[in-house]
């Protein structure tokens, strides 16, 4: 036996051995690094951090992918019933990594990850009332479903890095992204637009002298999606927190804008006052059948002709004056609750800064002098119980014609003590002839609640 030749072969075995255990070696550690580095890529795709799958991979974190990666994991391309959706789903994610799978040649290996979810699509087969029912369904179903992911890594300054970030595989693990909710998919809550939205005729919140309520509702675009699906909607009507009409179902989607109505049309009951909407605050509250709340507005309604006779049972006209003796009628020229220091609101309405009222005809020249009376209630219930014949007025006294170069007039006012503020409420000024027998004619205002400015653009 040549010893050499056994030596030769002896070290030849012993090389060979070593770069056996160092090659299996280096895989064996390779697998446990990119093992890590698949879990931790794993984790965030579950917690649907982009930023940091953004830093285990090797995209351009300033391209146009990873921008759409932080758009599309952050929802921003989603309506908000979808976006409560895809949070259900995500929330049943799970993972586990197939380490079988995994396969290196130099410096590149792959590995699969295998995410559980919620079986969605099976989920979504149910019809749903809302969007509150599908996500339940979503959070209690057992139904599941498992997608693939075979990672792609790269070593790269000893780090291994995801390198198929954004690639179909990888997009396929979002898919419930793109489900299609049908009319779930349109949020209610936030399907009227706000900012077009208003009663008709209203002022800073106010509506004056209406024969009906109409709340003008502009809808987003969206709605046009329910159109032939059932959706119905209701809404309720309250004056001063009291529930006082409700309307049938109707359906939405025709149209992207409706008019809520409210008046004698619709309720036969509803509280007038001189023929118009009573006074008070109004509240309209758009529902869904299921009762979730769609949309509410409010607004205060007031009335600056009302039924002021001492009677209760006749009118004065739109500039707040009605004159009931035919003679005295013939006299008048001109009539008009005056802008006394500019705080008039309309014909017949002053703001709460006001200080002073006063009414002015101007009259023929062989005018008579009056007698009148200015009485005070603080609401329209109460201004309806006047008897100017009977009830004591607050302020009474003697009218005579005054003589300018304009002309003849009578100036009928009313001022608070001390220059102070009038109270809010209602002012009705009775005229009489002098020996207080014969009713002239009736005037009235109101004291408004806010200042001039409140009103006047």
């Amino acid at each position: 036996m040549n010893i050499k030749t056994l030596n030769k072969r002896a070290g030849a075995v012993i090389l060979l051995g070593s770069m056996i255990i160092s090659l299996c070696g280096c895989s064996m550690f390779s697998k446990k690094d990119v093992v890590a580095a698949a879990k931790e890529v794993a984790e965030n795709i579950v917690d649907f951090d982009a930023d940091k799958l953004l830093d285990l991979s090797t995209l351009n974190k300033k391209g146009e992918k990873a921008e759409d990666l932080r758009k599309g994991l952050n929802g921003d391309y989603l309506d908000e019933n979808s976006k409560k959706f895809c949070n259900a789903v995500k929330k049943t994610m799970s993972y586990e990594i197939d380490e079988k799978s995994f396969s290196i040649q130099g410096n590149e290996a792959t590995i699969d990850i295998i995410f559980e979810i919620a079986d969605y699509e099976l989920i979504l087969k149910k019809d749903y009332k809302d969007i509150d029912e599908l996500v339940s369904a979503v959070r209690n179903s057992d139904d599941t479903d498992k997608v693939t992911f075979n990672a792609v890594f790269v070593k790269e300054d000893g780090q291994w890095l995801l390198d198929n970030l954004m690639s179909k595989g990888f997009t396929n693990i979002f898919e419930f992204m793109d489900a299609d909710l049908g009319v779930l998919a349109v949020d209610l809550a936030n399907i009227v637009n706000k900012n077009s939205t208003k009663f008709s005729g209203e002022s800073d919140g106010n509506v004056t002298n209406a024969k009906k309520l109409s709340l003008n509702v502009a809808f987003q675009s969206d709605v046009t999606k329910l159109k032939g699906k059932g959706v119905k909607l209701i809404y309720e009507v309250s004056k001063d927190n009291k529930t006082v009409w409700t309307s049938q179902p109707f359906e939405i989607g025709n149209n992207t804008r409706i008019y809520l109505d409210y008046g004698t049309n619709q309720n036969p009951d509803a509280e007038m006052k001189s023929n118009y909407i009573a006074e008070g605050t109004y509240k309209f509250t758009l529902k869904a059948e299921n009762g979730t709340v769609v949309y509410t507005a409010s607004v205060n309604v007031m009335v600056s002709v009302r039924e002021t006779t001492s009677s209760g049972t006749g009118n004065t006209s739109s500039q707040g004056y009605k004159f009931y003796d035919s003679v005295f009628a013939s006299k008048i020229i001109t009539a008009a609750w005056m802008n006394v220091d500019n705080k008039r609101v309309n014909a017949t309405s002053y703001g709460s800064d006001a200080t002073r009222i006063s009414f002015q005809m101007q009259v023929q020249p062989d005018a008579e002098n009056v007698y009148f009376a200015f009485f005070y209630a603080s609401s329209v219930a109460e201004a309806l119980k006047i008897n100017v014949k009977s009830d004591t007025p607050a302020i009474s006294g003697e009218g005579k014609p005054i003589v300018n170069s304009n002309g003849t007039f009578y100036a009928l006012g009313l001022k608070s003590k001390s220059g102070t503020n009038m109270k809010p409420g209602i002012y009705i000024l009775a005229i009489y002839s002098a020996d207080r027998q014969t009713l002239y004619g009736l005037a009235e205002c109101q004291i408004l609640t806010k200042p001039t400015s409140s009103y006047k653009g």
